[in-house]
């Protein structure tokens, strides 16, 4: 499988060099070795490296405000129907908006800064941990829940005995997902609601028309983002190791 994803990787290169080559400008298509030189540039650069790092910081700010609130209740709408059936309804509402249309809302609220990409990231991460975690209580085996009953197990010991681990690993999916939407709307957040971050920057290579930075600055985008989603992955294989024993994964 890695073979092929740098077989293609490779033939991407090498597309990308022939044609800027063939097309001639920079605006459109930025010659490849300059693009490469300013990615490298990117990472040692500390005016780049500064706004990356706030950036990062807000993404991981707005995550765990998410978790924090996404977690618990999609463990109560997945353990109580009379609860999802009453609030399922608001929630898929909710998260039918679009994120965009959540900024002017979120500077009117929060101002410029900091608070309106923090709350932007919350809003698009929150729904997938919702959701993923009601799927997961909902999978479990009713039958554990009425064995732990008539052993006389309390509604809070079924929580975190029961419920809490056999929705983890969909919990810990639903963190994958929220953190790479965190991420996009973070610096969609950032080209409009503040004036320092990673996505103020890009903003800053378009308006200067320089554009192999602002493929270079694309390129450490992807490469953060699919970083983290990996992390991700190597987290939830420690802590659901259970899952991929004897082959299952």
């Amino acid at each position: 499988m890695k073979f092929y994803s740098i077989s293609v990787l490779l033939a991407i290169m090498i597309i990308w060099y022939f044609l800027a080559k063939k097309i001639d400008n920079n605006l459109l298509l930025p010659d490849f070795i300059l693009t490469c030189k300013e990615f490298f540039k990117s990472w040692i650069d500390s005016y780049t490296v500064q706004n990356l790092l706030i950036t990062l910081e807000r993404v991981f700010r707005g995550f765990l405000i998410a978790c924090i609130i996404g977690l618990p209740l999609g463990l109560i709408m997945g353990y109580s129907k009379p609860i999802l059936l009453a609030v399922s309804p608001i929630i898929n509402s909710i998260r039918q908006v679009p994120i965009m249309a959540w900024i002017p809302l979120a500077i009117v609220w929060f101002g410029l800064g900091d608070g309106p990409t923090i709350f932007l990231i919350t809003m698009s991460a929150i729904f997938p941990l919702i959701i993923n975690t009601i799927d997961g209580v909902r999978g479990i085996d009713p039958n554990y829940i009425n064995a732990a009953r008539s052993m006389g197990a309390k509604n809070i010991d079924i929580m975190l005995d029961i419920i809490l681990p056999g929705a983890l690993p969909s919990f810990l999916t639903g963190c994958r997902l929220a953190l790479g939407l965190g991420w996009m709307s973070v610096i969609c957040a950032e080209f409009i609601a503040t004036s320092k971050g990673f996505g103020f920057i890009l903003v800053e290579a378009q308006q200067r028309l320089e554009t192999p930075k602002l493929y270079a600055l694309m390129i450490v985008s992807a490469l953060i983002g699919f970083s983290m989603d990996r992390i991700l992955i190597i987290l939830e294989k420690l802590l659901t190791s259970w899952r991929f024993k004897n082959g299952n994964s």
